[in-house]
Order: structure tokens, then sequence, then C-alpha cells
């Protein structure tokens, strides 16, 4: 990567690091907060028709916003184009939620879930509203805009959904803290930004943009919906409140295994699609990412598979206790889905969104079918076909960076394989110090920590370079 490249990539991460853990943190604390007034059957509710949600977050990042940024000389009639659509598209999604809300109720056999559905999916459209803003920022690896507005936006409705927790509202608490967010955020990214919709569609840009973004907002809404699938499974064949212990357990392993890899990959997009067409430039920042990323999530899934217990305890209570398995298993698939998305991204900036497409439907079609035979055996069934999926999608992302990027899925493994050996070992070992002599969860972490960098320096691993090497561009940079 050339050094303008790299001081970019920087200075994005910088923002983007402040934008995603500055929501991640206060996402955390609110989490723990609402876990203590609220219970797993509330949290079962909302996760039951989690999906909506999902959708809602694909119109804003999903195929078009994708089309504009990898589109080079994009002009105001796209943008406004694209503007336009998305209102119209995510009104008539509205409308099928609403009209599907009394059904969606009966097929979960819970009354309360036609209200709170039909009231969640106004965030679609309100969503809508801020896809160019975003996007257009995004395609400048302008991230600091957005981490105030995200920033801001989260903190205040964190703040509702605490007082409507405290005030007895259940499951309206977590609607009610969507529903704020998305105003909040709506008003702040129109005060802030510049950019205003034109008088004006073309069906030409409409065209042009869907031949590309078209198939990659179809596989991003079929990945969302599959990925939040398995809350529908869940609560169609199991209880709220297991429904509940899951949608915690998911959202802490989602915090640890996919912060740090969504991040690199929403400030690497633009960045991949300029490398387009210089192939070796655009595999080499590949396997920096993979090296990278690979070094610090892995030991952190093993960490916290291990210290998984007390960890739930001291931070949600002993009510939560029996989410730890589920967590424990999802961990698993984190090293697997920790990775996928770096491969995604790279075949989508070089303009494979039909490749993604119908391998997408392949993948997903996978998931639904290890869901249902898992679902048929056991809670556990459906945590360790998630697992499967996981390594699924990962292996059918590799092939194809591999046929369209040209990034080997031999040299990939390579590449990762002694990561994933050094973490591993020190996995084995700190867990038998662990459990021979009862030391505390926190000490075995500090030991875990330093058993891995020891391995790791002495293995010499390329990461290590790699990390250095970015360290001190960034450094360079900023001094």
């Amino acid at each position: 990567m050339s050094t303008p490249a790299i001081n970019r990539t920087t200075k994005g991460i910088l923002w983007a690091a402040i934008d995603k853990f500055g929501i991640v943190l206060l996402q955390f604390v609110i989490n723990i907060v609402l876990a203590r007034l609220l219970t797993p059957d509330d949290f079962g509710l909302v996760g039951m028709i989690m999906i909506f949600i999902a959708v809602s977050q694909t119109l804003i990042d999903g195929g078009f916003g994708s089309a504009l940024i990898q589109k080079v000389n994009a002009s105001q009639t796209d943008y406004s184009t694209i503007f336009y659509w998305n209102i119209l598209f995510s009104c008539l999604l509205y409308l099928g939620i609403f009209l599907a809300a009394p059904w969606v109720a009966e097929f979960f056999r819970i009354e309360a879930l036609e209200g709170l559905l039909r009231v969640l999916g106004v965030v679609v459209i309100i969503n809508a509203l801020t896809l160019v803003q975003r996007t257009i920022l995004r395609k400048a690896i302008n991230f600091r805009v957005i981490a105030i507005v995200d920033i801001l936006s989260c903190s205040a409705s964190a703040a509702v959904a605490i007082y409507m927790a405290y005030r007895g509202c259940g499951a309206w608490s977590i609607v009610g803290m969507q529903l704020s967010n998305a105003l909040l955020s709506t008003i702040l990214f129109w005060s802030m930004s510049k950019w205003r919709p034109m008088l004006a569609f073309s069906v030409k840009s409409f065209r042009s943009l869907f031949s590309y973004g078209g198939y990659l907002l179809i596989a991003n809404i079929m990945q969302d919906v599959c990925t939040h699938i398995q809350g529908v499974v869940i609560g169609r064949n199991f209880s709220a409140s297991q429904t509940g212990l899951y949608s915690q357990a998911k959202k802490m392993d989602e915090v640890a295994s996919m912060t740090i890899p969504s991040l690199l990959c929403q400030v690497l997009f633009p960045l991949y699609s300029e490398k387009q067409n210089d192939k070796e430039a655009l595999v080499d920042m590949l396997r920096g990412n993979m090296r990278m990323i690979s070094f610090v999530i892995f030991p952190l899934m093993m960490l916290l598979i291990i210290v998984a217990n007390p960890l739930f305890v001291l931070l949600y209570g002993d009510k939560w206790v029996d989410a730890v398995p589920y967590f424990q298993v999802l961990c698993i698939g984190g090293f697997f889905s920790s990775l996928y998305n770096f491969n995604y991204y790279a075949v989508a900036a070089v303009g494979r969104s039909k490749a993604l497409f119908y391998w997408g439907c392949y993948k997903w079609g996978v998931l639904l079918v290890l869901l249902f035979i898992g679902a048929q055996i056991s809670m556990m069934g459906v945590l360790v076909a998630m697992v499967l999926s996981c390594a699924n999608i990962y292996v059918t992302n590799a092939l194809l960076a591999q046929k369209y990027v040209g990034y080997s899925f031999k040299v990939q493994i390579t590449d990762i394989l002694p990561i994933l050996g050094c973490t591993l070992v020190t996995g084995a070992v700190t867990y038998m110090l662990y459990t021979s002599f009862a030391i505390h969860w926190v000490v075995c972490g500090l030991l875990f920590v330093a058993i891995y960098l020891t391995m790791a320096y002495i293995l010499q691993l390329r990461a290590i370079k790699d990390a250095g090497l970015f360290l001190s561009t960034f450094i360079r940079k900023r001094g």
C-alpha cells in the first residue's frame, strides 16, 4: 500500500475507531444496565423481530450505497436517484411489515409482537433518509461527522431506554431506544451535511447502479435476513426466555468478534475499490488485513471461551448465567465470522456483485438447512448449526476472493494457520493452569496474553511485522 493510501487509511481508521468503539462502549454499557432492569423475556420478544432492524440497517449500508462508493465518478443525479429510490423502497418495506405484523404475532403465538413490530418498523423509513449522506462521507473516508452523529444519537437514545426501563416499559424500552436513535441520527445528518437531493430521478442512472448495487443489495438483505433468522427459528421453537438468553450471548459475541473487523471493512472498502485495477496491490492489502485481524481476534475469542462464566456473572448478574454455554459456542463461530467480510468486500470492490449474489443464495440456503436440522435436535443444535454456517461462509468467500481477486485460498490458510496454532496452544496451556490452580479469572486473562505474545515473538509471526508497520506509519502521521 502506498504512503498516501496508508495515511488516508490511518486517518479514516482513527475517526472510524472513535465512532465504532464509542458506539460499542455505549451499547455495551446500556446493554448491561438494561439487562439488570429487564428480563430475558423482554430481550427475547425484541430478538424475535430483530430481523427487521437488520433489513433497516441494510437499507443504509446496502448495495446502492456500495454502488455509489464503487463508482469512481458518481454524479449528483446518481445520488439523488438513489435517495428517492431508497425512500420509496423503505415505504413499501414498512407497508409490508405493518400488514404482516398480525401474522408474525400469530406465528410466534405472542400477541404483543404485533404492536412492537408495527412501531419498530418505522425505523426502516427513518434510517433510509440518511443513506446518501453516510455514503458521501464514507466515500471520502471522512468519518469525523459520522462519529459525532452516531455517538450523540446513541447517547441520547440510551438515556431514553434507561428511563423507559426504569418506568417498567419492558420490551418497549428497547423499541424506544431504536426509534429515538434513528430519529436523532437523521436530524443530525441533515443538519451537518451540505448535500441535498436534486429534483431529479434518472432511469439510466438507476439501471447503471442497479447492475452493480442491485445484486449487492439483495445479497446484503439476504445476508442480514439469514444472519438474524436464527432469532426467528429460536423464537418459534423455544421459549422467549431462551431467545433472550441467546440474544444476549450473541450481542456479547459480536462485540468481540465483529467490532474491529467491521470497523476496518468500513474504512477499507473505498480503498479496495481504488485498487480494483491493481490486483497485486489489492492482494497485498488484503493479506495484511487478514493477518492482523486473526492476530487480534483469534486469541480474544479463545480467552472469552475460557473466562465466560465469571465474566457473564460480573456483567449481567446470576439470572443470565444460562447464556454462558450459548456464548462459548458462538465464540467458536467468531473465528470464522471475524474474517469472511474482508474477502467479501474485496470481491465487491472489483465489481463482482452478481457473483456475490448467486453465491449468497448458496451460503444462506445452507444456513437455513442447518438451522432447520439443528432446531429439530435442541437449542445447542441450533448454535452448532450457526458455527458450521460461519465456517461455510468463510470458505465460500475465500474461494471467491481466490477466483476474482487472486488471493489464493492455500496462501490465505497459510497466512492464518500459524496464528490459529499459537492461539490454540496458548488456550490449552492457560485453561490447564486456570482449572488446576483455581486462579482468579482476571489473572488468567493476563497470563493468557503473556503466553500468547511470548509465543508469537518466538515464532516471529508475520502479523507482528504487519502491526508494527501500521503503527509506525500511524504514529508518524499523527505526529
